[in-house]
Parts: structure tokens; C-alpha cells; sequence
């Protein structure tokens, strides 16, 4: 599947998405080229890939994905992938801990300013963001983004009941191209 992933990615057809330690920027700089994860370049190639057929769902109710976090996490990158300048090759990266007590991963990482800034992708209105807490605690980070169904919100996270703080920006698919603006407009430090 490595050749063939690498085959994929010269075609243009997907790219990767490099594991990196995210102790600092520039990202690049500690990637771990073992790991990755493959992004296609529109979600319908995902989605037959995986022998989705949209043409038998009749109604919303009856879509009950198994992988609709997955989807929602390709959704999310190929929109990520537009935030950069035309004249740049878009590079994304996702941080991933594999210990044997616990696994943790972060959906995407990405630099803003001079800021490094996690991204959580949850497909509905809710989830846990167990690893994006152990992220946040361990990396002693201050600001952090959760991608999802519901409406635009800033909200300051408490780390197991301790006196360490990160602030929680929340914001629907929707407005994922206009993150950095976004940020911008809070006065992300």
C-alpha cells in the first residue's frame, strides 16, 4: 500500500498527511516519515473508495456511517488545503502518540502566525477531546480548534481540574477556509 499511496500522490490523485512531534514551528522540522495518513483530493473519491452510493440513500435519516468521522476529517483537510497561497505546495500535518498504555492523535496541526495550533475534526455536534486535552497539557499549549456541526463558540478549557488553561475555539465546517481569518479576528497570541 506504500507504493501505491506514493503512485497516488504523483498522479495528484491524494497527498499525505506527515505524523510531525509539533514541539515548535516550522512543523516540517521533526516529521516522522513513518507515519502518515492519506488525503484525497475530493471527498467523492473517498467515498467511492470506500463503495459509498449516495443514490440509494433516500433520506438523511437513514445515513448512519460507521466512518462518518473519517469523512468529516478528509472533508476538513481538503478545506485546509485551500488556506494556503496559490504559488505554495499545501503541506498538513496531524500529531499521533502510539505508547502501549494509550494511543492519541490530533487531526491536523497547523501553523498560524507564529503559533502552532491543534485541530480537532468531530462529525457531529459533539464528542470527547480526550487527546486534544492530553495535547494541550502535555505540549503546555494555550490555543486550540475543534471543527464541527454546531455554532461558532470561544470557550476556556480546564485540564483535569488543575490550574492550567487553553481556550477552545469551536467553529462549523462551514468556515474552515476562513480559519486564519478567524483566528486573526480573536487576537490569537
Amino acid at each position: 500500500t506504500l507504493f501505491r499511496s506514493d503512485l497516488l500522490c504523483k498522479a495528484r490523485v491524494c497527498n499525505k498527511v506527515f505524523a510531525t512531534a509539533a514541539n515548535g514551528i516550522p512543523l516540517g522540522a521533526e516529521v516522522r516519515d513513518r507515519y502518515f495518513k492519506v488525503l484525497f483530493i475530493d471527498v467523492g473519491l473517498c467515498s467511492s473508495l470506500l463503495k459509498l452510493s449516495y443514490t440509494q440513500i433516500k433520506s438523511a435519516k437513514q445515513l448512519n456511517l460507521v466512518n462518518s468521522g473519517g469523512i468529516a476529517e478528509q472533508v476538513v483537510g481538503q478545506l485546509l488545503r485551500t488556506s494556503f497561497p496559490y504559488f505554495e505546495e499545501p503541506e498538513l500535518y496531524y500529531w499521533n502518540r502510539h505508547e502501549r498504555t494509550a494511543n492519541a492523535e490530533i487531526d491536523y496541526v497547523i501553523q498560524h502566525q507564529n503559533l502552532l495550533i491543534p485541530i480537532e475534526v468531530k462529525a457531529g455536534l459533539s464528542g470527547r477531546l480526550k487527546s486534544l486535552h492530553y495535547f494541550m497539557e502535555k505540549k503546555q499549549r494555550k490555543t486550540a480548534v475543534r471543527i464541527y456541526s454546531g455554532m461558532p463558540e470561544k470557550m476556556k478549557i480546564s485540564l483535569s481540574g488543575k490550574k492550567t488553561f487553553y481556550t477552545l475555539y469551536s467553529i462549523p465546517f462551514y468556515l474552515t477556509e476562513q480559519l486564519h481569518r478567524l483566528l486573526a479576528v480573536y487576537g490569537i497570541e
